[in-house]
């Protein structure tokens, strides 16, 4: 899987976020998930996305200006 790295980890993670949070008006009770367990997932989502930038570059990286993406 040479094409998943922490960057689509990153695209994943926030698409789950968008899907759990922007989908404001839709019943997530018929999932067995509440607006309490649908904030608390966001927020170990969020939080693995930090962890996952501070292995990545270290506490240091979390504000240092990143380098501009190339494309392939």
């Amino acid at each position: 899987m040479n094409w998943f790295n922490t960057n689509a980890a990153h695209n994943l993670i926030n698409m789950l976020i968008l899907l759990l949070t922007g989908l404001v008006g839709f019943d997530w009770t018929l999932f067995g998930i509440d607006a309490a367990l649908a904030l608390k997932i966001t927020g170990v989502l969020t939080l693995l996305k930090i962890l996952i930038n501070i292995v990545r570059d270290g506490v240091a990286g979390l504000v240092r200006n990143q380098p501009a993406v190339e494309g392939n």
